[in-house]
């Protein structure tokens, strides 16, 4: 599906803007195969090219994009922004006005053009219930194209068929997916689509459920480890529908320097890992996956979901993913045994 709508946009801005650069806007830190294939894509195609939008740490994504985009309106190039909401790993949600007047903005040319506006391509696989583009939503007047991992809630980790929907802005660029799709053979197979529709309808309920579980031990870790640093959504972002069911977790450090600091925090982080898994197989797993049905799913996204994303923009630390059916009380408590050994 993603490699579909690349090509898609490819093809789509190609026919549309002849002639035309393409710059695909692409966080470095982003899923690792959404990084991959974008870079690989840009490299066999001589008017494409790759731009990093810097979204997490101390960088902002709605800043970060009003730069780029007034920087590429200059030669008048078309600007396809692939992001994720709320970013990876560090689970952060930009303020979604600003971000609508970014995307909005009237930009001109070096020559006085007006430019081509940006298309937007949202993976909103951590919060797949929240509508960014039907009528009067946050995105509905911009030419959006929401995508979400099926892997994921959708069925539960069932199956790997991912959808995309885009709103009336996009008809054409809906058509251009398709084709692409259908050009590979990447079409769901009966299995997925009976797996898919089996399992969505439980969908907002698991999602609601899991967030419940997930915040409850955001608090538990808050509460007994408060030297650690948690990116969770705010309670403000959760009344609003962003309830995603993932945190990730810095753990406290020590150390000399910046280097043993590191060194000991990676320790540390598969050390808690290791434990969990450990004591309580049957729950715990070490796996990149979101929204499965049952257990805890713990990984490193800087040695798997970012494994192609340059060093230098890695961030080592853990990411935790909650399921709405799991022993919390088992869990908070192998947490605790964590901590009584630090």
């Amino acid at each position: 599906m993603q490699y579909a709508i690349m090509m898609g946009l490819v093809d789509f801005a190609q026919t549309t803007y002849p002639n035309k650069k393409i710059k695909f806007i692409v966080p470095p830190n982003c899923y690792g195969g959404t990084n991959d294939q974008a870079r690989r894509v840009a490299d066999c195609i001589p008017n494409v090219d790759i731009i990093d939008l810097l979204v997490d740490g101390k960088n902002n994504m709605v800043n970060s994009l009003d730069t780029i985009l007034e920087e590429i309106s200059q030669e008048n190039s078309v600007p396809l922004i692939i992001a994720e909401i709320p970013t990876n790993p560090r689970v952060e949600v930009p303020d979604l006005n600003n971000l609508k007047n970014v995307l909005s903005k009237k930009r001109l040319s070096k020559r006085g053009d007006i430019a081509i506006s940006p298309i937007f391509i949202l993976d909103q696989t951590f919060c797949p219930n929240f509508n960014f583009l039907g009528n009067n939503a946050i995105l509905s007047k911009i030419r959006t194209i929401s995508y979400v991992s099926g892997s994921k809630f959708p069925s539960g980790g069932k199956c790997t068929a991912g959808y995309c929907i885009g709103n009336e802005h996009t008809i054409q660029i809906m058509d251009k997916i398709e084709l692409h799709l259908n050009v590979c053979d990447n079409e769901a197979t009966n299995l997925q689509y009976e797996i898919l529709s089996k399992q969505m309808p439980s969908m907002n309920k698991r999602i609601h459920s899991a967030y419940v579980n997930t915040l409850e031990f955001v608090n538990y870790i808050k509460k007994n480890l408060p030297e650690a640093k948690i990116n969770f959504v705010s309670k403000e972002l959760a009344l609003k529908g962003f309830t995603p069911s993932v945190f990730s977790l810095d753990l406290p450090s020590k150390g000399n320097n910046h280097k043993e600091k590191e060194e000991y925090k990676r320790k540390l982080n598969l050390k808690l890992i290791n434990l969990m898994i450990d004591e309580m197989p049957e729950e715990n797993k070490y796996c990149v996956s979101y929204g499965q049905l049952n257990g805890c799913y713990w990984t490193i996204p800087a040695t798997s979901t970012q494994g192609t994303t340059k060093e230098t923009d890695k961030d080592y630390i853990a990411r935790v993913s909650i399921s709405p059916n799991l022993n919390i009380i088992k869990i908070k408590e192998l947490f605790m045994d964590f901590v009584s050994q630090l």
